[in-house]
């Protein structure tokens, strides 16, 4: 990634060099307005009683994003031509894609040591904190599960973080529910156990 630095400062450089003014000033609006909207955006996804209010910094990450890959955009159309820079761009997406593919078809899995499974650490041996990481992480194993067996290992682990939480912290477990919890939501702002 930081190979990546140099070449996309230079382009962006040029393309903004390039540029007349009145469309770079535009692209820089319309950054600032996709920006805004993945800001609010964000902070609807949030659980209830969660801090509320947009997420200024994912804001202006992508509104700097827009505007870097728009910038970067013209200084390749400035620099290679447009038959060249289509060329980048197809190949640029068929590897997003494929690599989006790869992940959705075939999830990482954690290295088995002397050719067994890895043992689960008993949800009675973590920490509250670890619980809460762990259902939350889950859920993304869930949405992976490629097959009926490891959706099936997934809903269980799933099932003895929320059995243990609840043991735990029963009033703060219901006030999570309370809250409208999500499949994927965070109960560790409504607990009082957090050891």
């Amino acid at each position: 990634m930081a190979v990546l630095i140099g070449p996309v400062s230079a382009l962006a450089a040029i393309g903004a060099l390039t540029l007349p003014g009145d469309v770079l000033f535009g692209w820089i609006l319309l950054g600032a307005g996709a920006g805004i909207l993945v800001a609010f955006g964000a902070s609807r996804l949030r659980p209830r009683g969660m801090a509320s209010g947009p997420d200024l910094p994912l804001g202006a990450a992508t509104a700097a994003a827009f505007v870097t890959a728009c910038l970067v955009l013209a200084g390749l159309l400035a620099t290679v031509g447009g038959a060249l820079t289509a060329t980048v761009l197809v190949l640029l997406v068929a590897g997003g894609l494929g690599a989006g593919y790869r992940h959705r078809v075939a999830p990482p899995t954690a290295p088995e040591p002397h050719g067994g499974p890895v043992p689960r650490v008993p949800v009675t041996d973590m920490t509250t904190e670890d619980l809460c990481v762990g259902w939350r992480r889950s859920y993304f194993l869930l949405i992976l599960a490629t097959d009926e067996e490891a959706r099936r290992r997934v809903v269980q682990r799933r099932q003895d973080f929320l059995d243990e939480i609840e043991r735990r912290d029963r009033r703060g477990f219901l006030r999570w529910l309370d809250s409208g919890a999500k499949a994927g939501s965070d109960p560790s702002p409504y607990l009082t156990t957090r050891s």
